[in-house]
């Protein structure tokens, strides 16, 4: 018991906790403050800021995750994860990459993310349809693990999410390579 308690109030759990009670907190106020001005008749407030963290199935993903959590945490908003699936992936391929997705979005939920699945031939035409429908404001991507070369030749998510959607801000984060954490790992 003593143990539990002990590891229950480590330094991260703590940072998580008050992460959400503010992030409560400010949707509370934002609320009331919303009903407010609808009495009153008075200007409607600026739209809430949204928060997308684009979620896959590589390593190193959760690093995205506490990015986004960080971003939707400071703007006080409602933040998403958002995964997209291709109606042919009956999710039998690679059991680890279903694991760390199923983990990722474990992940996200406890961050307070709302995860979402799409379904969709091209991904890209999925998340730009989603950040448009929803009013994202802030996208967070991952670094692409593909070669210039394969970028320019096949295109790539992120240029052509670029391409379509304006007044959105765009964070692209490094990844490690699959490399170096296999490498980490045995050590």
């Amino acid at each position: 018991m003593e143990q539990s308690l002990a590891n229950f109030f480590r330094k991260g759990n703590l940072n998580t906790l008050r992460e959400l009670a503010l992030r409560t907190t400010a949707e509370q106020v934002g609320s009331a403050a919303a009903e407010y001005r609808r009495i009153q008749g008075l200007e409607q407030a600026p739209i809430p800021e949204k928060v997308m963290v684009c979620l896959s199935t590589r390593p190193g993903t959760e690093r995205l995750l506490r990015v986004g959590a960080r971003i939707a945490g400071r703007l006080a908003s409602n933040w998403y994860a958002v995964y997209v699936t291709r109606p042919d992936d009956k999710g039998h391929g690679d059991p680890e990459a279903y694991h760390r997705l199923e983990e990722y979005q474990r992940m996200a939920r406890d961050l307070g993310a709302k995860v979402v699945t799409l379904t969709d031939r091209n991904v890209s035409d999925a998340l730009i349809r989603f950040a448009q429908q929803e009013n994202i404001s802030h996208v967070v991507f991952g670094q692409s693990a593909r070669s210039r070369w394969d970028i320019l030749w096949r295109g790539s998510v992120l240029n052509r999410f670029l391409s379509e959607v304006r007044d959105v801000t765009v964070q692209v984060v490094p990844m490690q390579a699959l490399k170096r954490i296999k490498a980490a790992s045995i050590q």
